[in-house]
C-alpha cells in the first residue's frame, strides 16, 4: 500500500492568509525521491514569518536569467518595480513539507527531459544555491464532514497528495489514484487517515479515468480533489459530475499544466 503511519497528524480548521512576501533562500539539500522527481529543501531563520495557509499551499518560485542583476534589496515590491526589464519564468509549485520548527520547506521538482526553467534549475541545483519565490498561496482545506476523501493526479500531484496526507486524521477513509510513467516512480506516502493506492501505470497502458471506472467510488458522499494534466482534469471533473452525479461543490479540480505546451516545470 506504500502508506506509513504518521502520529500527531492534523486537519487544520480554516487557511490562514497572510500578506504576500518574497523569499529568498539557500538550498539546504537536494534528493531524489524516485529517479524522475527531486526534492530540493530551502531554509532559514527568516522562515519564522512564513505561516502555512493549509495542505496543498502554492508559492511562485521566481527564476531570472543568468547573470541578472537583482536590485537591492529584493523585495516584492522591488521585483514588481523591475518586471518590465527583468522579468524572471515564473512556476507554481506545491509545498510538499513546512517544517515550522527547522525553518524549512521542500519542494518536490518532476524532472522531464524536456522541462521548463523550474525543472531544469532543480536537475541541476547544489547545496548552497539560491531560490526566489513569493507566498505561501491560500490552500486546499479538507471537508469536516465528509466520510471520505478521494485523491487523483498525475505525478505533478503528488507533491501536492502527500502534503494532504499528511494533515488528515486517523479514521477518514481515503482513496488515491496516481499516475505514474513506471514502478520506479511510486513512493512512500505518509498518512494517519485510512489510505489505500493505486499506482496507475503509463507504461502498462493505464490511465486515471479507467483506473476510477473501474473501481468506483467509495459508497459514501465522498469529497474528490483532482489536479494534474488539463485536458485529463477536464475529464474527470466530467465524469465525475455527469457520470457519477457528485453535485460540484464536491469536486475540486486543478489544472497544473497543457499537453502540448513546455512539460509541467
Amino acid at each position: 500500500m506504500n502508506v506509513r503511519a504518521n502520529p500527531g497528524a492534523r486537519i487544520r480548521t480554516r487557511a490562514r492568509r497572510q500578506p504576500t512576501k518574497l523569499w529568498r533562500l539557500p538550498v539546504l539539500s537536494v534528493v531524489r525521491v524516485t529517479p524522475r522527481m527531486a526534492r530540493v529543501t530551502v531554509g532559514g531563520p527568516e522562515l519564522a514569518d512564513f505561516a502555512g495557509p493549509g495542505t496543498d499551499q502554492h508559492v511562485m518560485l521566481y527564476f531570472y536569467p543568468p547573470g541578472t542583476e537583482l536590485p537591492e534589496p529584493l523585495t516584492l515590491e522591488t521585483a514588481r518595480q523591475r518586471m518590465s526589464s527583468i522579468r524572471p519564468s515564473m512556476r507554481s509549485y506545491t509545498i510538499r513539507r513546512h517544517d515550522p520548527v527547522r525553518h524549512q520547506i521542500d519542494i518536490d521538482f518532476v524532472l522531464h527531459d524536456h522541462g521548463g526553467p523550474a525543472a531544469e534549475w532543480a536537475r541541476r541545483a547544489e547545496v548552497g544555491d539560491e531560490l526566489i519565490f513569493v507566498g505561501p498561496s491560500p490552500a486546499f482545506e479538507p471537508d469536516h464532514q465528509a466520510e471520505a476523501l478521494v485523491l487523483l493526479g498525475d505525478e505533478s500531484a503528488l507533491p501536492a497528495i502527500g502534503a494532504i496526507l499528511d494533515e488528515l486524521p486517523a479514521g477518514l477513509r481515503v482513496r488515491v489514484y496516481a499516475e505514474i510513467e513506471d514502478a520506479a516512480e511510486r513512493q512512500q506516502l505518509a498518512s494517519s487517515a485510512d489510505v489505500a493506492i493505486t499506482w496507475v501505470q503509463r507504461d502498462r497502458g493505464d490511465t486515471l479515468l479507467a483506473a476510477l471506472r473501474a473501481e468506483g467510488l467509495p459508497a459514501e458522499a465522498p469529497q474528490v480533489w483532482v489536479a494534474g494534466e488539463q485536458e485529463q482534469v477536464r475529464a474527470l471533473r466530467s465524469y465525475l459530475l455527469t457520470e457519477c452525479g457528485l453535485p460540484r461543490d464536491r469536486v475540486r479540480p486543478t489544472a497544473y499544466w497543457r499537453r502540448g505546451t513546455t512539460q509541467p516545470g
